[in-house]
């Protein structure tokens, strides 16, 4: 299982590469195919989410009962194709097609994956396992830092593209080597559509005081992080005068200290949610709350110095709120519902991030003009993570709250 769980984070790792190499060489491919930034955006956006949005409910039904193993697996190699043919690419079209058949085949292999981690866990040691597996997209992320920046500086883009999808490739190729884990549950043999699947784990989601309000937030946060991912490269060029090399290092910087922080974070919650599970929803919100005022810092400073201080806190806990929102999610499900549940978070989180996250930012920036217009729209973007934090806190009721819940149930009886 420990070699499994290993491919399964280098899959995802991989899965990350791919998915944002394409934003590291967004300007070379602008400028080769002579696209405007409207195509672009629609490229790095709605071409992927939804996407990604459609394939991932299906995914999580195979994933429920097929052969997880295989379905990562062929999800890995079939993505990798995809990044390397997409390096062929002459027009926008084509790009759109490749973007939308990579989002496919990645959101075929989160939910397996993510059933496979859950499988045979407590609470303790699967926010642990989570949280390891999650640093897998800052590694990702840094790697498409390294693969972009080194491979795509000396040949190019489309270089640059077929080094990422041939990394992908390889753990696709030795998972095969691994034997499909055990299960939880007994695999339906009469009826493999599981009808009614999405409804019932949905009701179970929002009649769930901290599974609703944890999914909302889960939500809500990744507007800001898809907001900052996509916008705070261009700040620091714009506000700062950082070259490409000295913003690429800064990714890359905030990469290993996210991988840092999703681990760390994850083993400290998971050690508070073994003895009181309120953790798994106040840990999320303790931490965007601390992150907010060093990312307004981050924002408004004037010192290039100050700036990369300031980063360090914002960006170490950048991941650390999905861990313990989807182990939280995982145990209330059973576990044949694992993988829907799975699903039904990342396609919001894919949608509604990358959608409106990018997106409000470019559109508060342009309608405010001026120097200062970006930085004052990612401050007015972080007001998303304050109410993901609010949220956060509020999933778990105080006493008083809890006893007239209990008192109301008993009279119903």
């Amino acid at each position: 299982m420990r070699l499994t769980y290993w491919l399964l984070f280098a899959v995802y790792a991989a899965n990350y590469l791919d998915r944002q190499i394409f934003g590291i060489m967004l300007e070379p491919i602008r400028e080769d195919l002579a696209l405007s930034d409207h195509q672009m955006g629609l490229l790095s956006g709605l071409a992927f989410s939804i996407a990604f949005g459609l394939a991932a409910l299906p995914a999580s039904l195979l994933a429920a009962v097929g052969n997880r193993r295989n379905l990562v697996a062929v999800s890995a190699i079939l993505w990798g194709g995809i990044t390397l043919a997409s390096g062929l690419a002459t027009s926008f079209v084509q790009l759109f097609l490749a973007r939308s058949a990579l989002a496919v085949a990645e959101a075929v292999s989160i939910p397996a994956s993510h059933s496979i981690i859950s499988d045979s866990a407590q609470t303790g040691s699967r926010v642990r396992r989570f949280g390891i597996f999650t640093s897998g997209a800052a590694v990702g992320g840094v790697m498409a830092v390294v693969v972009g920046g080194i491979v795509g500086e000396r040949f190019g883009w489309r270089v640059a593209m077929a080094v990422a999808g041939a990394i992908a490739i390889l753990p696709g190729l030795l998972l095969f080597l691994v034997a499909e884990p055990r299960r939880d549950y007994v695999t339906p043999k009469r009826d493999r559509r599981f009808p009614g699947v999405f409804g019932v784990v949905a009701r179970t989601v929002w009649f769930d005081r901290r599974a609703r309000l944890s999914f909302l937030a889960k939500v809500i946060n990744q507007i800001v992080l898809a907001g900052a991912a996509a916008w705070y490269p261009a700040f620091l060029m714009r506000e700062h005068d950082f070259s490409q090399v000295e913003t690429a290092t800064m990714v890359a910087f905030g990469g290993l200290l996210a991988i840092l922080g999703t681990i760390v974070s994850s083993r400290v919650i998971a050690r508070l949610a073994n003895g009181n599970r309120a953790w798994l929803v106040r840990g999320p919100a303790a931490l965007i709350i601390l992150s907010k005022p060093f990312s307004l810092l981050f924002l408004t400073a004037d010192n290039p110095v100050v700036v990369l201080v300031a980063f360090v806190v914002p960006a170490t806990f950048a991941l650390a709120t999905f861990p313990p929102t989807i182990s939280l999610l995982h145990e209330l499900v059973r576990p044949a519902e694992r993988p829907v549940v799975s699903a039904l978070l990342t396609s919001m989180v894919t949608v509604v991030g990358l959608g409106f996250g990018p997106t409000i930012v470019g559109i508060v920036s342009s309608a405010i003009g001026g120097t200062a217009s970006l930085s004052i729209a990612l401050i007015a973007l972080h007001g998303f993570g304050l109410v993901a934090a609010f949220l956060y806190w509020i999933a778990e009721p105080h006493a008083a709250v809890k006893r007239a819940s209990a008192e109301t149930d008993l009279d119903r009886v």
